[in-house]
């Protein structure tokens, strides 16, 4: 089984608070040209997307320099709607996983904000890691962690300590992710391949659960 774990781009989809949203326009026609194509305007940052290192980081590194293989590896997908709006997941909450975290490449959190999308209600305050998390995340040897609402900070907080902290341990951030139809299925490979440009600060990328297979914790090297 496969499961898209993307939103759609669209015009009107939803963005950070200050973000240009994706325009989309023909550059070609059937009537006029004889094939179609789209002149596409996009945010690096833009619907499911991949933050880079050198989002954030002088010395961080883009994401056309990254390997491949940073790129795919075993998930695990952690359920946190218990928490309310605002809530923080902790790094006790993280420790109690029974060992799932140390077995996975990706840790991806369910906070049900999902939902949200496209409802004009998708800035609130949505649950994430602070920053003793975010090192106990750093410490499991993780290529990437995920979340479902547009940041793994609040909205407000212009620090972003979360992102700091797993960008400067090396991790790829992924944001808007769909993920209510992988929750309750157990550990899957995840595919997140974002757009190859130069000095990609961030990127859409299209991911996709595979629970076809399930390797051990690396998946294959290029």
């Amino acid at each position: 089984m496969i499961i898209d774990l993307t939103h759609t781009i669209t015009p009107d989809m939803p963005v950070y608070p200050g973000t240009a949203t994706p325009s989309m326009a023909p550059s070609g026609t059937l009537v006029r040209d004889g094939y179609r194509e789209t002149m596409l305007q996009i945010p690096s940052h833009s619907g499911t997307h991949m933050d880079a290192p050198s989002h954030l980081l002088r010395s961080g590194s883009s994401l056309d320099v990254l390997p491949i293989s940073q790129f795919c590896g075993r998930a695990v997908a952690l359920d946190v709607t218990f928490l309310p709006a605002g809530g923080i997941i902790t790094a006790d909450f993280l420790r109690a996983q029974n060992g799932a975290l140390l077995s996975a490449d990706f840790v991806l959190f369910y906070t049900g904000w999902e939902k949200k999308w496209g409802t004009g209600d998708e800035s609130g305050a949505f649950p994430v890691p602070d920053a003793e998390a975010a090192r106990y995340l750093v410490s499991c040897g993780l290529k990437g962690v995920g979340i479902d609402a547009p940041s793994m900070d609040p909205l407000n907080d212009r620090e972003l300590k979360a992102h700091r902290v797993l960008l400067e341990g090396g991790l790829v951030i992924l944001e808007n992710l769909c993920l209510r139809k992988v929750m309750g299925r157990g550990p899957f490979m995840l595919y997140a391949l974002p757009l190859k440009f130069a000095n990609a600060d961030g990127a859409p990328i299209r991911a996709i659960a595979d629970f076809r297979e399930l390797p051990d914790k690396e998946c294959e090297k290029e």
